[in-house]
């Protein structure tokens, strides 16, 4: 648990970590269940055996339970280091809401993993844009910040379970009227995305994830939830 230890030392008892293994196989809960007590921080455990969506699922539960001035969520690889986390919130006193991006200028991003990831996100950027309208460049980019109060504006209107929560949360910002910063990140790629895995699952994943666009875009036709 690399991510743990270096955000629980760098942070030491001014944040708490609250970790969500959904359905995991290799032992996470057992494993961070055993670093309870040794970390500098608060640790947080909310295990969900049955995997329910993955990605989207895990950070709605955690949202929920998660208490303080400012919450947000990072990938479990350490793509995002705690630094850079900690740069990204103290934007929070001038935005309601801040996200990484990858895909503007002033970003940093070591060892890109491979072309087809890289066309992968670009063509799901433009896919996202054509059917929402969401000036980003980078939807998915995995560290999103909330202020508490427009996190808890946000919670009500989130359903997706999987990858295109991200997409989801832009979308429920832009409703409630919250004010939104890109932020180009320093980020550092790694062999665990599932556009570096095999094709099976990418075509598999990539497939899943634009039925979860058709279905955030016909919820915005039905419930005007997402309209400007």
């Amino acid at each position: 648990m690399p991510t743990l230890q270096r955000y629980a030392g760098y942070f030491k008892g001014r944040a708490e970590l609250v970790v969500v293994p959904n359905g995991c196989t290799d032992k996470t809960y057992e494993v961070v269940s055993a670093l309870r007590g040794t970390l500098p921080s608060t640790l947080k455990i909310i295990n969900i055996p049955d995997a329910i969506g993955k990605k989207g699922h895990a950070i709605i539960e955690g949202f929920k339970q998660a208490s303080g001035a400012r919450i947000g969520f990072v990938d479990a690889d350490v793509a995002t280091t705690p630094e850079e986390y900690d740069r990204l919130s103290a934007m929070l006193g001038s935005y309601d809401m801040v996200f990484g991006s990858r895909w503007i200028k002033g970003a940093k991003v070591f060892h890109r993993t491979s072309f087809v990831r890289k066309i992968a996100s670009r063509s799901f950027v433009i896919l996202v844009k054509v059917l929402f309208g969401l000036p980003y460049h980078d939807t998915q980019c995995g560290v999103k910040i909330f202020t508490h109060d427009a996190l808890q504006r946000v919670l009500p209107h989130l359903s997706t379970v999987d990858a295109a929560i991200d997409v989801e949360l832009l979308l429920a910002a832009r409703h409630v009227g919250l004010s939104v910063h890109e932020e180009p990140t320093t980020w550092t790629d790694n062999d665990s995305s599932v556009y570096s895995t095999t094709p099976f699952k990418f075509y598999r994943t990539s497939l899943i994830m634009f039925r979860s666009l058709l279905r955030l875009r016909k919820k915005s036709f039905a419930t005007h939830s997402y309209e400007k």
